[in-house]
């Protein structure tokens, strides 16, 4: 960390705020098997990691706002045809989809215990808040319904931005919309290559959430291994 004061705060938001209830192999399968699907939760998953993997960002620029939520939802389609066709296609696949989708705008989620509590004494302390993620329009109905939305100055999302993490663009934007320069802010997310190495990428400084401790013997990485240790790089800053 250098000298210069920290002024804002960006977050991931899936898997660094809140979480999938369950884990999305169970929630698919949850939904899936009232519409006669014959598969495992763990089958789901496994083809879900690689479905979303090799899907093309989901990042939509020079759309309007109804179009986009159109784009953001075909490209949802996609992801969850592709696992299926993989563990085991069925009918009425549509209207699966169509509540599937809408799970996922609600119930799907749950904070992790720290996350309000962080949240709040950040925002005591007169830091700018905001969330830099690759999430689709969902998110805004997500952290409503979580309790959280209050809690930040601005959400960049992929969908909206044109660009996705670990695009330097992404990063840039957030901290033009909020005036601050790279050295006063931090970003914290679950990802090495899309949040840690991200933001390093414009100078942000960088923390990466390393909740299982896969990354504990790397010495080029500052990690933490929950969300409320970034109240002492704050401080520190």
């Amino acid at each position: 960390m250098n000298n210069d004061r920290i002024k804002a705060v960006f977050f991931d938001a899936a898997d660094t705020l809140f979480h999938i209830k369950g884990g999305v192999g169970n929630v698919y399968w949850d939904v899936s098997r009232q519409y006669g699907a014959d598969s495992a939760p763990e089958k789901i998953e496994k083809a879900f990691i690689k479905a979303f993997k090799s899907a093309p960002p989901l990042a939509f620029s020079d759309v309007s706002q109804n179009d986009r939520k159109i784009y953001e939802k075909k490209w949802w389609y996609d992801v969850v045809k592709t696992v299926f066709l993989e563990v085991g296609f069925f009918e009425n696949f549509d209207s699966y989809f169509d509540e599937l989708f809408e799970t996922f705008r609600s119930k799907a989620w749950e904070l992790f215990p720290e996350t309000k509590e962080v949240l709040s004494c950040l925002k005591g302390k007169g830091l700018t808040l905001g969330i830099i993620s690759n999430f689709d329009s969902r998110i805004y109905d997500v952290c409503t319904n979580l309790g959280i939305i209050g809690y930040f100055d601005s959400f960049i999302i992929s969908s909206e931005a044109g660009y996705a993490k670990p695009c330097s663009e992404i990063f840039t934007l957030a901290l033009n919309r909020n005036g601050v320069s790279p050295s006063q802010s931090i970003h914290i997310g679950d990802s090495l290559e899309y949040d840690f190495y991200g933001a390093r990428s414009v100078g942000i400084r960088a923390l990466l959430l390393d909740k299982r401790g896969k990354y504990k013997t790397r010495n080029d990485v500052d990690r933490i291994e929950n969300l409320a240790e970034v109240i002492v790089f704050v401080s520190e800053g």
